[in-house]
């Protein structure tokens, strides 16, 4: 059995300056809704990218995206201003219990996660405040899985996370998520969960639908098809090293106390595509690196009511940029 891990925004400024929204921009924001409203169970783990864990275990991970210049949302202009990242991240996972029924082969487990990733931006040549300095994200998760009858399992997740600019701490950049998910494990290669999340991301409690797929193959060139969270192409280039070619989403949303038209909920979304080498050290200890491009990053925020879901928002992009990313993981439960 393994540990399921599902990782993982009044009027707008076009609509006061009577601007249309370019089709690009509402694909776009379409995507960051489906992400953002349909998959909250993927915030649960941490974003670790090359570097998730698999199972109990230890992470930490450093990301470097340099300067890109801000496409500004009214007419999609590349300026002159720019913003670079480094990202810390952190990500423990800790079984608590783990019961099989000799009987029925019927499993039952507890796990506890906890996760940190802490963003330093660099903006530079902004006429006026857009993006913060700094963001931290960090949470505490409980699971408990449950195996139910014909391949169908139960996950049920809780957790209580600071999402934050760091201008100011209070109860509004605590975020509470969790829920129940129904797995159906239809072969060893695939499997597929439907359930249902909650959330107070947009200040009032409410529920959203929530859903996984996952697809492996174990052929000399493996694909690993594990939405909403990546879909990558692997081989072994020898028993200890392993290299990828991965697609990934990231995606979180903060509470900022400064930012554009007083709407202080932040949903940040992001898009990369690079290879992925890890090197197994030994039986529990993988080091890990990846570079690529980041194919799209961007910003949205809106207020904390439900009445500004699905309302149109103004897209802050960056540029398409390039990244660079190291992590160490240690694996409690040792490879064979």
């Amino acid at each position: 059995m393994d540990i399921v891990f599902i990782k993982t925004e009044g009027p707008t400024h076009l609509q006061q300056s009577g601007l249309a929204m370019p089709q690009h921009k509402r694909w776009y924001i379409s995507l960051l809704i489906v992400l953002f409203l349909l998959t909250p169970a993927k915030r649960l783990w941490a974003q670790l990218g090359a570097t998730s864990l698999n199972g109990p275990g230890i992470a930490v991970s450093v990301d470097y995206l340099p300067a890109s210049h801000y496409i500004r949302p009214e007419d999609s202009v590349k300026t002159k201003s720019t913003t670079s990242q480094q990202r810390y991240n952190f990500g423990a996972s800790f079984l608590l219990s783990n019961k099989v029924d000799t009987a029925t082969g019927k499993v039952r487990n507890w796990t506890l996660a906890a996760s940190g990733s802490y963003t330093k931006l660099t903006n530079e040549n902004y006429d006026h405040q857009i993006f913060p300095s700094e963001l931290l994200g960090t949470q505490l998760a409980l699971q408990h899985y449950r195996s139910l009858h014909n391949r169908w399992s139960m996950v049920g997740l809780l957790s209580v996370g600071l999402f934050t600019d760091m201008e100011k701490i209070d109860g509004e950049d605590i975020f509470v998520n969790g829920g129940v998910l129904f797995v159906k494990q239809h072969n060893r290669r695939f499997s597929y969960g439907i359930g249902a999340m909650f959330t107070n991301s947009f200040g009032t409690p409410m529920l959203l639908p929530a859903f996984f797929i996952r697809w492996q193959t174990d052929n000399k060139f493996r694909i690993d098809i594990n939405f909403p969270e990546k879909i990558s192409v692997a081989s072994s280039l020898s028993k200890q090293t392993d290299l990828a070619l991965a697609f990934r989403l990231r995606g979180s949303a903060y509470d900022v106390e400064k930012h554009p038209d007083n709407k202080r909920l932040m949903g940040y979304s992001e898009m990369s595509l690079g290879l992925e080498n890890t090197w197994h050290l030994n039986k529990h200890l993988d080091f890990v690196a990846a570079g690529g491009s980041i194919l799209y990053s961007g910003a949205t925020f809106q207020e904390k009511k439900l009445s500004e879901m699905f309302g149109e928002k103004p897209l802050h992009r960056f540029a398409t940029n390039y990244f660079f990313s190291t992590g160490l993981r240690w694996n409690f439960q040792p490879k064979h």
